[in-house]
């Protein structure tokens, strides 16, 4: 659920809904919580998506290896952040039965909004499932207020026949985060000063029959076809990333960092296919 909150008003409540919040699919989705709502200062993060070719407003370093996850993964097709639970009716109902003080502000004793972190959409055996996730730390876990906020949430999600589970740092790798991060950029293939798309694909495909035949380091190709082809520094080496981000190039994104200084044995698998 969202962080600390700032003045909540019945007419900041009809402003957000009106900004179409918390609506929306893919590129039209405008998540409840935006990181402009709260002060500067916190870890938060604007990522362009994959999936969504929209900007994600991520709250927390652990929401940002969450999005990660979700991101790489061929089941995810879709990512809301920061999801309001807007059936303010049922959300409220919930907290009487539990017997517990549903948030409201302070000041105009109006009810919050609550938030889930994340809804995703995922095709499951030719079927499409949401499913609500909420990030949170095991410290966090431990304290009474989180839990029963967490248990709200969960039953209404029940009620709404949506799967909901928490996730915590123990349940995703930092080494796996770090390393879809640093591919992440470079998804989509973008013209450069001597090198339109047309000829980047040229070269991407010049790189991957490099990769498959030499033993050496990627950062020992990718520099020399540079210098080969009078490519601006760096090129073939943001045309190893793309490939690594489209899963054309397959490298263990597990068991450490990976970085330009690969060695092209552990490569696991290159797509020879024609260029996607």
């Amino acid at each position: 659920m969202a962080r600390s909150r700032r003045e909540w008003t019945q007419a900041k409540f009809e402003r957000y809904w009106e900004e179409g919040r918390g609506q929306g699919t893919l590129k039209n989705y405008v998540p409840w919580i935006k990181i402009q709502d709260f002060p500067s200062g916190g870890r938060s993060h604007r990522i362009p998506g994959w999936k969504t070719g929209r900007i994600h407003h991520l709250l927390s370093d652990h929401e940002k290896r969450s999005f990660y996850l979700f991101e790489w993964s061929d089941a995810v097709v879709d990512i809301r952040e920061q999801y309001p639970l807007n059936d303010l009716d049922l959300a409220l109902s919930i907290a009487d039965e539990m017997n517990i003080k549903y948030p409201e502000d302070s000041e105009h004793q109006i009810p919050y909004i609550l938030t889930t972190d994340f809804m995703i959409t995922i095709e499951q055996e030719g079927k499409t499932v949401q499913m609500a996730r909420t990030v949170k730390s095991t410290k966090d876990l431990e304290k009474k207020r989180t839990v029963e906020k967490l248990e709200l949430e969960r039953r209404y999600y029940q009620a709404l026949n949506i799967d909901w589970g928490i996730i915590t740092e123990k349940g995703i790798s930092k080494i796996f985060a770090s390393n879809v991060e640093w591919i992440h950029p470079n998804y989509h293939l973008e013209s450069t000063s001597n090198a339109d798309i047309v000829e980047l694909r040229r070269i991407a495909s010049t790189l991957k029959e490099k990769l498959l035949v030499e033993n050496t380091t990627v950062t020992q190709i990718t520099t020399t076809l540079d210098k080969e082809m009078n490519l601006e520094t760096g090129t073939s080496l943001y045309l190893f990333k793309h490939l690594v981000a489209r899963k054309e190039i397959i490298v263990d994104m597990l068991s450490s960092k990976i970085s330009s200084n690969l060695s092209t044995q552990s490569l696991q698998k290159i797509v020879r296919d024609e260029y996607k």
